[in-house]
């Protein structure tokens, strides 16, 4: 086995754990009812940024002011309806405008495709295209929803990346509810916490985690891990959350 396996496999036995999903975004996804969880992790995903405690309040935030259940009631709102409800609530820098253009975008998806996984079938596309044109489903002209859903730069979708892992693998960690895509194809949720890691292991030079880093990163676990590239990322991210005491 290579070394860089070992080590990680190590990282993995100490870090895959339950336990540790106390300030984990995908808490709340699990807390979520069942027809509700791939909408909650999407929205979630899309307010990812920052301390992962924090994220998990300004979620739970945001889904006590959506209601439930969350799924039936972004495909009825109206568009423009969450003006109202949203009054008040920003999270870093998404004020309440921009998420209420977020809520009536996933709206519009659902009342269109009836899922989101039906949505990413819809664009009969693979790889990273895949990504770009099902991010683009939440886009139409007019509607600014900044960064909170990725818009086709060279950026590395970590968030987008991070919900297709939660949708996707199937484990103590990830629910799996996907059955459109395989883990195998699934690109690393890059941030600064795998970036350092990856640099530190030579996996890449990149200093700033965008699309090329992604794709080095992510071919270089595919080459420890074809089934599975993603099955480290969990124990990656707490490692470095408790290397900078920002694990609960």
């Amino acid at each position: 086995m290579q070394p860089l396996k070992v080590r990680l496999e190590l990282l993995f036995e100490l870090w895959q754990h339950p336990r540790y999903l106390g300030t984990d975004p995908l808490v709340l996804v699990r807390e979520a009812d069942a027809e509700d969880r791939e909408v909650v992790a999407f929205l979630v995903s899309c307010l990812a940024m920052g301390r992962a405690s924090l994220i998990v309040k300004a979620g739970r935030e945001l889904l006590d002011r959506i209601g439930q259940p969350v799924a039936r009631r972004l495909a009825e709102a109206a568009p423009g309806s969450w003006s109202a409800p949203l009054e008040g609530f920003v999270y870093r820098f998404f004020p309440a405008r921009r998420v209420a253009a977020l809520l009536d975008a996933v709206g519009r998806v659902l009342r269109t495709y009836g899922t989101l996984e039906a949505g990413w079938k819809s664009t009969g596309q693979y790889g990273w295209e895949a990504l770009d044109a099902f991010a683009a489903l939440f886009r139409t002209e007019g509607v600014d929803l900044g960064v909170l859903v990725p818009g086709g730069s060279a950026g590395a979708s970590k968030r987008l990346n991070l919900f297709l892992r939660w949708m996707v693998r199937r484990d103590d960690i990830d629910l799996g509810l996907w059955s459109t895509l395989s883990p195998s194809d699934l690109f690393m949720p890059v941030d600064t916490h795998v970036l350092q890691w990856a640099r530190t292991e030579a996996l890449t030079s990149r200093k700033v985690a965008d699309r090329a880093a992604c794709l080095e990163i992510t071919q270089a676990l595919r080459v420890l891990c074809p089934e599975d590239p993603l099955r480290y990322d969990f124990a990656i991210t707490r490692a470095g959350m408790a290397a900078k005491n920002t694990l609960f």
